[in-house]
């Protein structure tokens, strides 16, 4: 049981985006916390020192920095991190109490701005907000009306989709631009998935996974087989 559970001696392993540098997790203190070494040469350089969780889930913004999420305690009221790929600068860039972060867009093609989910207006709900990693900025760019459970963004970084529920039912959400609302497009019953994964590169239609006209459910590792566009 120890070995079975017990963390990995590296992992999650990700090159930063000019190539230079090579970003993983390894234990330090029990707890996979993130390193940083050059690529070819060099040491590498612990950069986090996290004690009480495991970081799980991290990504490169820039060359220069990383983003990663931690909560506390195990509260799962999880925060937005950024650190320098040297271990300087560590910041807390949604330092709310009881409030949760969802990554919804990293937008990999810009310098410092994410798009993340949370729950700072309501408890119950994810607005979606564009956030500077530099400054700390934070701009709602879509309220959430109460129903609305997962959000899509398309590749210039505008929210173009939206999923809600009522528990049975699934919907899904479109509109060409952020300023006009939302419509509903497709409604699907608790025997029939329709996941949205992403837009095509010109922004004109939108790669699914379903299981529509089909005689099973869509199972994770049959997404991609599956998908579709709309």
């Amino acid at each position: 049981m120890r070995d079975f559970f017990k963390n990995p001696e590296k992992a999650y392993f990700q090159i930063s985006p000019d190539g230079k540098h090579i970003s993983f997790t390894q234990p330090y203190e029990q707890r996979m916390n993130i390193f940083v070494q050059p690529v070819g040469a060099g040491e590498a350089r612990q950069i986090t020192s996290i004690t009480d969780r495991d970081i799980a889930e991290y990504f490169w913004k820039g060359n220069d920095r990383l983003l990663f999420f931690k909560d506390f305690g195990g509260n799962e009221n999880f925060h937005l991190f950024a650190v320098d790929k040297d271990g300087q600068k560590m910041a807390d860039l949604t330092p709310f109490d009881s409030v949760r972060v969802q990554l919804i867009d990293e937008l990999r093609d810009h310098d410092t701005d994410v798009i993340v989910g949370m729950n700072k207006r309501r408890r119950d709900v994810f607005d979606a907000h564009r956030l500077n990693t530099v400054t700390g900025e934070l701009t709602m760019i879509a309220e959430n009306p109460g129903n609305i459970t997962g959000w899509v963004t398309d590749h210039d970084g505008r929210i173009r989709v939206a999923t809600t529920t009522d528990g049975v039912n699934t919907s899904l959400l479109y509109r060409t631009s952020e300023n006009e609302p939302f419509k509903t497009i497709l409604t699907t019953g608790f025997k029939e998935t329709f996941y949205p994964l992403f837009f095509t590169f010109d922004n004109q239609a939108l790669y699914a996974a379903s299981n529509l006209n089909r005689r099973r459910q869509v199972r994770p590792c049959q997404r991609e087989r599956a998908g579709g566009a709309l």
